[in-house]
This record gives C-alpha cells, structure tokens and sequence, in this order.
C-alpha cells in the first residue's frame, strides 16, 4: 500500500500537488514559530504557571512538524481526487433549506467550500499562535482555539466526502488542537491576570559584563543576564574600585572548569595584560551544576585607569569552538 502510494506521488503531476500540498501546511509551522520565539526567549512563556500535564517544551515542535506533515498529505490526496465527492454524507432526500447551502455542500460551489474551509482553519491556526504567543492573552486565545477545533472537525467531515485516508490523517490534529485548547484553558485558569495589560517598572540591573536588563514577563522579573547560565561573578562587581591583591568569587558551571580550575586575568584598557592567576573550584566540579570557586590576583596598579577582569573557560583542547570567557569592567584604584 506504502510502495502504491509513493509510486502515485512520484507522478509528475501528482509530485507537484504533493510539494506545494506539504509547502503550504508547513509554512504555518514558519508562520508560528514568528509568534512563539519572542515569546520563549524573553522568559514570558517559561514565566508562567502551567498544569503538571503540560509537555516539555522540546517536544512542541517536532509534534508540530509531524501534524503538519499529515495535513499537508490529507490536503495532497484531497487535491489528488480533483475535489470529487464519491462518499456522500448528510445528503437528504429533502431539499436544502436555501440554494446558497445546496450550491455548497452538493453543487457547483462544493469545491469552493472545502477550499475555503482548509483556509479558514489554516487562518484559525496561525492565530491562534498570534494571540497566545504574539498578543500574549490565553484568555481570548482559549475562545479563538474553539472556534479552530469547530473549523477542523467540519474540515473532517468535508474531507471525508473525498478522500476518507485524508480525513483520517486530521483526526491527529484535532485530537491535539482539543488538548491544546485543554491546556490553553488550564494556562489561563492558573494565570488570570495574564489577559490584563501590565506594565512592569522601569528597573535595571547591572550585570557581571557592565550590560544592563530591564524587568519583564508576567512577574516582571528581571532577564538574564549574558552567560549568567554558565558562570556568575559575586564580587567583584562591574565597574568596581579594585585593588591588589584583588579576591575574586562567584559560581560556574561544573564544565567551566577543568581539574578543578580556571585562568583569570586582569587587562587594562587597551587590551595589555596586568596579571594572571588561576581560580580555583571550592566543592565536587564533576557536575554540570554551579560550582563555587576563589581566586586572588596580585598586580601592579597600571598606567590606565580602567580595564577588565577576564574569566576564561578552561579549554585544554584548544579549540575555538569549546572556548569561552565573561570580561567583568573594573577601575583600577589610584593607592
């Protein structure tokens, strides 16, 4: 049956339905992932509260990529029949209540009424992402995603008049759409106050690399900081007064380290090198979790006023793609 099918699609004819068919569903995957980045990487997502049910956020895109897959196939073998009903349903012997909805469901517009239902739950779709993610408001999202599962369902029965494998492989999509719309009201239930327009302060902070994030989010929080998920630096802080011998501490990733360590120098402005030093891991550093570490620098105050504290990733590979740093902006003191 598989063998059949492919030799059927590899039909000139029917290979450039079958392109176009899984071009257009996917391209709502590109569509969506417009809407969802943003909102991933700037913590809003991660920020709320959600069911214990939700899956990890890894697996959203590769279920995605499948479904829309299925639909682009269901779209494949629909536009493959010609649009040609050959299993009719809820076709009565009375006559239709107007000719509008006669025309659509059994005469000249039943084409044009599959196509335009196809298009409406592909518009629903990648609205849906839009008002979740892009607009951030689960609550009018929940509404818009009934709407999508109404859509989906009447797309179903439409398929089903032409091609039934079409219309199975939608059952998938729907059965996800009806557990996203179960997460969708969950998400909305645990988070209020999310459809209500919040403005947070305007705050700042100061990090380790003398660059500064705002606050955002649902809570507000503030965003991380560069590096801050590998290596955090407790004191000193950026642009700080400093002078030798100069303490530094803070945490690191386990893999900052190699052996227990890691080289740590002081530059000056323009680049020269004042001093060097190695810190030093102050518990277990075979972990891939924060890592307490110490080090002291003494050196001579040099002829520039400012310059950089420089933690340096361990990399006895010497390869540039396993190196790292964090450059911390100090002043040097003037005694």
């Amino acid at each position: 049956m598989l063998e059949c099918f492919v030799s059927r699609i590899m039909k000139p004819n029917n290979l450039f339905k079958f392109v176009i068919a899984v071009a257009i569903s996917e391209s709502a995957a590109v569509i969506g992932y417009l809407f969802t980045a943003p909102a991933i990487l700037s913590g809003w997502y991660s920020g709320l509260e959600k069911p214990a049910f939700t899956p990890p956020d890894w697996m959203f895109g590769p279920a995605w990529t499948v479904l829309y897959l299925l639909i682009g196939i269901s779209l494949f073998l629909v536009w493959k029949s010609d649009w040609k009903v050959v299993n009719p349903v809820f076709v009565g012997e009375k006559k239709a209540w107007n000719s509008w909805s006669e025309r659509l469901w059994t005469g000249d517009l039943q084409k044009f009424n599959v196509i335009a239902i196809f298009a409406s739950q592909y518009v629903l779709n990648v609205l849906w992402v839009y008002i979740f993610f892009g607009l951030r408001l689960p609550g009018l999202a929940f509404f818009e995603i009934l709407a999508l599962l109404f859509a989906i369902f009447y797309l179903i029965v439409n398929f089903y008049r032409i091609s039934k494998p079409a219309a199975y492989l939608l059952i998938p999509y729907f059965v996800w759409i009806f557990f996203a719309a179960y997460l969708n009201f969950s998400t909305w239930s645990l988070n209020p106050a999310q459809d209500v327009q919040k403005a947070c302060t305007m705050e700042a902070k100061l990090c380790s690399d003398g660059t500064t994030v705002g606050r955002s989010g649902p809570r507000c929080e503030f965003a991380a900081c560069p590096k801050e998920n590998l290596i955090r630096v407790e004191s000193p802080g950026a642009n700080e007064t400093v002078s030798s011998p100069l303490t530094v501490r803070g945490n690191a990733r386990g893999n900052w380290f190699f052996e227990a360590s890691f080289p740590v120098k002081i530059l000056d402005v323009n680049g020269n090198l004042v001093a060097t030093s190695i810190a030093q891991a102050q518990s277990d550093w075979m972990t891939t979790e924060f890592v307490p570490f110490n080090a002291v620098i003494e050196f001579e105050k040099p002829t520039a006023g400012s310059g950089f504290l420089v933690l340096e990733k361990d990399n006895p590979s010497g390869l540039p793609e396993h190196s790292d740093e964090l450059r911390v902006p100090i002043l040097f003191s003037g005694q």
